[in-house]
């Protein structure tokens, strides 16, 4: 059995790889090659926790995962700790036994990276290269490095609740992607005259305001449970092109698109496949049509991402091998 840390993960696979593994991902993509129930989520209220149960196998891969996340939104205060921890168990579908292990956080990290690296790259504009962002955490950044993998990004700004967080967000940019970084006071400044706009937060109530969004922005939002919104309607009403990571993921489990279907501002008819768009190439846009990117994340790529680390990380000697 393989073990991969976070760290080691974090140190090696870089996020053009990630954005590559993504993409590769949706252009094999067909329905029927992975199996995986709804997402097992189980809150724990007295400890202000949530935890999120993710199996899936394929016979085509030969692979079953179960991956284990949490959130526990008192650790950094109360404890020290970052908010979330988990790992993803790889087993070989045919004899049942344990491949690997692998840091949860971190791969999320780098595989949603991926997802909104491969939405700009064939939802944005050619020619976007000024870049809003709400929120500062872990996937705030792996999304800011693959729009610098897809796209000539020359400029961002940083909105976050904490100063300090959105500070060093915009100076790891700065020094680490090389793009003139700045952290801004107000979501609304993140947003305005900006030509793609991320979202990367666990806020249940929205965070961006549909009417800050200029012409022809792409919007990259990230939301994994149905009590979070990070979205206004107003956002959804503005969208000439909504798609959805998973389209029967997203309508399930995103809390603001929900809001928006239950609203009438969204038909579900409506709302495109991420697999879809690359398959056929970049949606059809106007400079002034808006378009939306909504992920929540699904288990068949996070199977399909595991193989592919573990592949690679046997290759290039990564991570620890035990007999369990």
């Amino acid at each position: 059995m393989r073990i991969i840390s976070g760290k080691e993960l974090a140190e090696w696979l870089d996020i053009k790889t990630s954005v590559e593994i993504v993409e590769q991902f949706y252009r094999d993509y067909r329905e029927g090659m992975y199996t995986a129930p709804p997402r097992l989520v189980s809150a724990v209220g007295e400890k202000d926790a949530v935890w999120l149960n993710m199996p899936a196998y394929s016979l085509h891969h030969n692979s079953y995962i179960v991956k284990l996340i949490n959130e526990y939104r008192q650790n950094p205060v109360r404890h020290g700790l970052e908010t979330a921890s988990g790992v993803v168990l790889f087993f070989d579908l045919e004899t049942g036994r344990l491949r690997g292990m692998v840091d949860s956080v971190q791969l999320t990290a780098l595989r949603t990276g991926g997802i909104g690296g491969v939405g700009a790259k064939y939802m944005a504009r050619d020619d976007a290269e000024t870049v809003g962002v709400i929120g500062s955490g872990r996937i705030a950044w792996t999304q800011v490095a693959a729009l610098r993998a897809v796209r000539d990004i020359k400029s961002l700004k940083v909105y976050s609740p904490t100063p300090q967080n959105r500070v060093k967000l915009a100076a790891r940019a700065r020094e680490e992607l090389g793009i003139d970084s700045r952290a801004v006071e107000t979501a609304r400044q993140a947003v305005e005259d900006v030509d793609i706009v991320l979202t990367a937060t666990n806020s249940s109530e929205p965070v961006l305001d549909g009417r800050w969004l200029g012409e022809g922005v792409h919007v990259n939002s990230l939301g994994v449970l149905p009590t979070r919104r990070e979205l206004d309607l107003e956002s959804f009403r503005r969208a000439g092109v909504i798609a959805a990571d998973l389209k029967e993921a997203v309508l399930r489990e995103a809390g603001d698109l929900m809001a928006a279907v239950n609203a009438g501002l969204v038909k579900p008819d409506n709302v495109l496949e991420l697999h879809e768009i690359v398959k056929k190439g970049p949606v059809e846009r106007d400079r002034k049509t808006v378009t939306l990117l909504k992920s929540v994340g699904f288990a068949a790529l996070d199977l399909f991402f595991t193989a592919a680390v573990f592949t690679k990380a046997e290759k290039d000697d990564v991570g620890r091998v035990f007999e369990v």
